[in-house]
C-alpha cells in the first residue's frame, strides 16, 4: 500500500469522525451564546416585578443558514449547582433567541430537570451550550462563556458584537462601569433578542477577561 493511499485514507477517516459533530445534524447550523445578563435590576420579563431569578437571561444566536430544532440542546450553568435547561422550539437562520429566567423555570418544571432557573452567579460564572444532555457521555460542548464579577453587576450584559468569537463588549449603558478591568465599559445598551450592535464597542476582546470555547461549527 502506497504512502499516498494511506494519507488519503487517514484524511477520509478523520472527516468521517468529524461529520456527525455538526450541531443537530443541520447543514449550515451554527449556534452560539451571543449575550448574557446575570444580575438583573429591571423587569426584563415584563411581569410587573423585578426578580433576581426570573429576569436574568441568556441569548442564543443561529449564525447558520438552516433552522435548528432546539430540543436536543441544553444550556448549563457550569458553577454553583450546575443548573441546566433543555431548550425548546426552533431558531431560524440569523435569529436571536432570548431565554429568560422565568422561561427556564417553566421549562424545568415541565421537564423535571432542576428548579433554580438559569442560576447565573453574580460574582462570575461559566455558561455552556451543549448538543445533548451534559450529564451523559457523548454530549458535545458547542460554546462556553466565562464572565467575571464586574460584568455581572446590575443590568450589565456581556455581548458578542460580531461573528468573531473573541469580540465581546460590556453593555453598561444602564449601569456605567468606570473601572480598569477588561472589558471596560462600552456605553452599549443590552439588546435581548436582537442583534448586538454598538458604535462604541471595543473592537477586540482580551483573553484575560474572556475565554470562549467553540466546537465544530
Amino acid at each position: 500500500m502506497s504512502r499516498r493511499f494511506v494519507f488519503i485514507a487517514s484524511i477520509l477517516a478523520l472527516l468521517a469522525v468529524l461529520a456527525p459533530l455538526t450541531p443537530g445534524g443541520d447543514a449550515g447550523a451554527a449556534l452560539w451564546i451571543s449575550e448574557v445578563l446575570a444580575d438583573p435590576a429591571s423587569d426584563w420579563d415584563g411581569n410587573g416585578s423585578v426578580s433576581a431569578t426570573d429576569d436574568e437571561w441568556v441569548e442564543i444566536h443561529n449564525d447558520g443558514a438552516a433552522a435548528v430544532d432546539l430540543e436536543p440542546y441544553y444550556l448549563r450553568d457550569a458553577l454553583g449547582d450546575g443548573a441546566q435547561i433543555r431548550l425548546w422550539g426552533e431558531i431560524g437562520p440569523g435569529e436571536y433567541l432570548l431565554i429568560l429566567g422565568s422561561d427556564a423555570l417553566a421549562r424545568q418544571a415541565e421537564t423535571g430537570l432542576g428548579s433554580g432557573g438559569l442560576s447565573l452567579n453574580n460574582t462570575g460564572d461559566t455558561v455552556e451550550l451543549y448538543l445533548g444532555d451534559p450529564l451523559y457521555a457523548g454530549a458535545q460542548l458547542l460554546d462556553a462563556l466565562i464572565y467575571g464579577d464586574h460584568t455581572a453587576e446590575d443590568d450589565r450584559s456581556l455581548a458578542r458584537m460580531s461573528p468573531s468569537l473573541d469580540d465581546w463588549a460590556l453593555c453598561d449603558a444602564l449601569n456605567p462601569y468606570t473601572g480598569s478591568l477588561e472589558p471596560q465599559g462600552s456605553g452599549c445598551e443590552p439588546s435581548p433578542g436582537e442583534a448586538n450592535a454598538c458604535a462604541t464597542a471595543l473592537p477586540e476582546a482580551d483573553a484575560s477577561w474572556g475565554r470562549v470555547k467553540q466546537g465544530f461549527r
